[in-house]
């Protein structure tokens, strides 16, 4: 379950932009603040539009309650999709599935289910009807995964610095030295954009145009960031680099694997990393030097 939950799942835009997420990184988006302000938005401009015709015909207190229970059917929704997806690809190789096929196919329960409730609290008010409605909510939900997947994911994965504490005062006999059982490899870090990672937690990273995705133990991150710079950091125990975007932490590895015509570079938690035909020998000499 966990292998499907960090499977990544390779989507195109509307654009043609390609950009991949994993069913843990969707949950994960879905608890940030920036993306509830997000779809707090969203939310106001689907009451405000009243596709359905709702206002005026029931009371505002559920409007309202029909809207927010629409928003979160399709993100539930949204997420399973994704995750069948991943599931999908644990048994074939991967693809690169169209964005739109992805929201319509969660959109399309949520509006026949927000249809009929609609049509039951209005009483028959507002007739239950999927043409033409769908067509504007298509447009809505594709124009909202466009702007986040472009341009408010990469703000709001961003991790916050934590708070400043306020200095405790030193005991006057307090030791300078460093605790004993802290190590030099648990203290290494290496600045990805302008956040120090710790290297111990670090498992993959890839380059996505102007930057980089993070997978850390538990956690995902995505900074502006070159990986030529990230890379330039570590040393060739920590990790290599099977593909000019991808980078593996050495702990993560497990061996070569074929997809098709192509090698692949097999991690614990089943992720298929691409390597390059033109350094494929130095994969397999460093796996060598590590068995």
């Amino acid at each position: 379950m966990e292998h499907i939950l960090r499977q990544n799942v390779a989507f195109f835009d509307p654009l043609g932009q390609r950009y991949e997420i994993s069913t843990a990184e969707y949950i994960s988006l879905l608890r940030g603040s920036g993306t509830q302000v997000y779809l707090l938005c969203a939310y106001g401009l689907l009451v405000a539009t009243d596709a359905p015709g709702m206002l005026g015909k029931i009371s505002l207190a559920v409007t309202l309650g029909l809207w927010a229970l629409v928003v979160v059917l399709f993100l539930v929704t949204h997420g399973l999709v994704i995750f069948a997806l991943a599931a999908l690809q644990q048994r074939t190789k991967r693809f690169t599935t169209p964005g739109f096929i992805a929201a319509l196919a969660a959109l399309t329960p949520t509006v026949l289910i927000g249809e009929w409730l609609t049509a039951v609290a209005s009483h028959g008010a507002v007739p239950f009807a999927i043409w033409p409605r769908i067509l504007f909510y298509f447009v809505i939900a594709e124009m909202f995964i466009l702007i986040y997947m472009r341009y408010v994911r990469p703000v709001v994965s961003q991790p916050q610095p934590p708070a400043q504490a306020e200095p405790e005062p030193e005991p006057a006999a307090a030791s300078t030295a460093p605790p004993e059982d802290e190590s030099d490899e648990d203290s290494r870090r290496i600045l990805i954009g302008a956040e120090p990672v710790p290297l111990a937690r670090l498992r993959h990273i890839q380059a996505r145009e102007h930057h980089v995705h993070v997978v850390l133990d538990r956690t995902t991150i995505t900074q502006r960031a070159r990986l030529s710079d990230i890379v330039a950091q570590t040393e060739p125990d920590d990790g290599i680099q099977p593909h000019r975007s991808w980078w593996v932490a050495a702990r993560v590895a497990r061996g070569l694997s074929r997809d098709g015509q192509k090698h692949v570079l097999k991690l614990d938690d089943g992720t298929s990393v691409p390597v390059a035909r033109s350094r494929l020998t130095e994969v397999r000499e460093w796996l060598d030097r590590r068995a």
